[in-house]
């Protein structure tokens, strides 16, 4: 059986199309040292976007149960440049039901600061296993270096909740509660990382945000 994989759709970062930020090196990064497989496609356009959900969900393709959505975000809300965004709902509705067992995380700013209900609403109609991402700004510098843990996770942890086992961890917790990381399971749980008494939180950055 081929080694599970990550499929990502990544928006236009930048008005200045000399800007060259994004996901990929990550993705490279971690398919060099074999930790996983991906397809990395790029949408400026809700039509894009929705071209790209259609052919991921495909037969053909489902080894890559990871879905990555890499761009701008507000609360319930993919932003895919400045001039383009889609709310969860719409992304729901395309994915209706051809999501079973699909481990979601929009890397996105704030994305999933949203109620209980509105992202269990989500997750019924999707049939996905988990949702994950932030509820506050992040950073683009430490959400790339959590992310490359969070990825391998998803993609390799047998367990659906190792995710929350990983980045709940002595290393990883103080990172994922100062980014606002949270997972929210079909089963109706949501986890989010609780720091020991000797745990701090970081200062926050002054680097750009990814939003």
């Amino acid at each position: 059986m081929a080694r599970p994989g990550v499929f990502c759709i990544e928006g236009q970062w930048h008005r200045d199309l000399n800007e060259r930020g994004s996901v990929l090196p990550t993705l490279e990064l971690l398919e060099r040292l074999g930790k996983i497989r991906f397809i990395h496609k790029d949408a400026a356009t809700r039509d894009e976007l929705v071209y790209f959900i259609d052919r991921w969900l495909l037969r053909q393709y489902a080894d890559y149960r990871v879905g990555f959505f890499a761009m701008h975000g507000e609360p319930t809300k993919l932003c895919l440049t400045d001039r383009h965004s889609v709310d969860l709902s719409d992304i729901a509705e395309q994915m209706a039901g051809r999501c079973a067992g699909k481990r979601l995380y929009f890397g996105s700013c704030s994305v999933l600061r949203a109620s209980d209900a509105r992202l269990q609403e989500f997750l019924a109609e999707t049939g996905a296993a988990l949702i994950c991402g932030f509820t506050r700004d992040v950073d683009w510098v430490e959400s790339a270096a959590f992310e490359t843990v969070l990825l391998d996770v998803l993609v390799n942890g047998r367990r659906l909740n190792a995710a929350e086992m990983r980045m709940g961890s002595v290393h990883w917790a103080p990172l994922a509660s100062y980014l606002g990381f949270r997972i929210v399971y079909a089963s109706g749980r949501t986890w989010r990382p609780a720091l020991r008494p000797t745990q701090r939180v970081p200062k926050q950055s002054v680097a750009a945000t990814v939003d």
